[in-house]
């Protein structure tokens, strides 16, 4: 695949994370938090500080995907092995590990408070979560380094 066809398919697939990103966070989460109220009158007074509580882990993943369209901003200008992209994957990986802690602390809160069966689908959502921010931190590793190597090349003449 040629370099704009890349960077083409790479925002089109971040416009597509982004667009559902936004239908979950406004249609589906909070009617399933809604629902969840209904069905246990006793945790009713949840339902409120849950949405805005899952609604801020939104603002990390939203960060993420800044991030990595400025990433293929850069590799449509051909300049995939650079510097700001090296801290724009530590970026991403910072931001994987805050919703990460952040699902953690929902979901551990969330069992104590209401007993909910949740933290299987959390401790799902925290290992992949961890997975992103290793593999990011990884290739913000690979990616200086190969930033270090084109600088040392483009200096030899």
């Amino acid at each position: 695949m040629k370099r704009v066809g890349l960077v083409r398919t790479l925002k089109g697939t971040i416009i597509f994370l982004a667009v559902m990103a936004a239908v979950y966070y406004i249609k589906i989460f909070p009617s399933r938090i809604e629902e969840m109220g209904r069905q246990n009158a006793h945790l009713s007074w949840l339902v409120a500080p849950g949405i805005i509580a899952l609604s801020a882990s939104a603002i990390p993943i939203a960060i993420a995907l800044a991030l990595f369209w400025q990433i293929c901003t850069e590799i449509g200008r051909d300049n995939s092995f650079c510097h700001k992209n090296a801290g724009r994957l530590t970026g991403i990986g910072f931001c994987a590990l805050v919703d990460t802690g952040y699902c953690a602390v929902g979901t551990v809160t969330l069992e104590i408070l209401a007993g909910s069966p949740v933290w299987v689908l959390g401790l799902l959502v925290c290992t992949v979560g961890l997975a992103v921010a290793l593999a990011a931190f990884l290739l913000s590793h690979l990616v200086l380094k190969a930033a270090d190597l084109k600088a040392d090349r483009d200096l030899t003449i």
